[in-house]
């Protein structure tokens, strides 16, 4: 569905239309700024990968709209279609970058709403990062791609742990956004707004803790600080737990590259190689480097 089709479509963006613009960001959905004469919308194209990993658009919206109550994500315009897509309000902001972690005061606000979404209720959603591996791989063998070398063995240490994990009954089954990357919190000066909940759901506290570390090359001593920050106090096993799921989490964006390279072979565009993406993670695991 073309842009022009939905804004047609939704009263709120038809009304005084003036114009709309790509955001980015993303490498999944199409999102784009929508302004009209009396404000301005994001309207979200939903990508196709949530019918392979069990989790309805609705229950996402439902969870949108439980956050917004809560004071921490945008307002849901309209979700009249929301397999095809959603509209919310255009938060005045800025993503969070790699040198805000620099700020004390920034960690303090992203541990706050991570707090804040592991009280939420589940909505009905699960989504355990083994769902998002598994889901992904299941995908990606209908799209007939490739598995890479090595993959296979990392699949049965990522079993183990999810077996060693299912006896924490305090930090595993709770709500969580499971896509809590510095791109999806939104800067306003004042607080920070959370976006793109359509990986949320009942899962690994401790997988969500890793998503910011593993990506932005936090040293040992930045994680063990990060994890006392969100726990209140530093134990050794805090931090062996953390090292499996960053494994967790490299082995995530494997199978998440392989299911894209193959949801969007002969798509013109997309540029970003999926599958390269995804034999990188799996080098950087074969050296014992859990970050990207």
């Amino acid at each position: 569905m073309k842009v022009e089709e939905i804004i047609r479509k939704v009263p709120e963006l038809s009304h005084e239309f003036l114009s709309f613009n790509s955001l980015n960001g993303g490498l999944c959905n199409q999102t784009y700024k929508v302004q009209t004469k009396q404000s301005s919308y994001v309207l979200r194209i939903n990508s196709r990968q949530n019918e392979y990993l069990n989790l309805t658009r609705r229950s996402e919206v439902e969870v949108m709209k439980k956050a917004n109550h809560e004071g921490f994500a945008p307002r849901v315009i309209s979700n009249n279609h929301p397999e095809q897509f959603v509209v919310t309000e255009f938060i005045e902001g800025r993503m969070l970058e790699k040198n805000d972690l620099k700020d004390d005061n920034i960690k303090v606000m992203i541990m706050d709403r991570f707090k804040q979404i592991h009280r939420m209720e589940g909505q009905g959603r699960t989504c355990t990062p083994y769902d998002l591996i598994f889901g992904y791989l299941k995908g990606a063998d209908q799209f007939q791609v490739k598995h890479p070398d090595g993959l296979n063995r990392m699949l049965r240490q990522v079993e183990k742990i999810a077996h060693k994990r299912s006896d924490d009954k305090e930090y595993n089954g709770k709500f969580c956004h499971n896509d809590s990357f510095l791109c999806n919190m939104i800067y306003t000066g004042q607080q920070l707004q959370i976006i793109d909940w359509e990986l949320s759901g009942v899962g690994d506290v401790f997988f969500e803790l890793t998503l910011i570390p593993f990506t932005n090359q936090f040293s040992e001593t930045d994680e063990r600080e990060w994890l006392k920050l969100y726990f209140g106090y530093f134990e050794e096993e805090t931090f062996h737990i953390f090292q499996d799921m960053k494994f967790v989490a490299m082995v995530r964006e494997v199978a998440w590259g392989m299911f894209y390279s193959g949801l969007t072979k002969g798509d013109s565009n997309h540029n970003f190689d999926y599958y390269k993406f995804a034999e990188y993670c799996i080098q950087r695991i074969e050296q014992g480097i859990y970050q990207l």
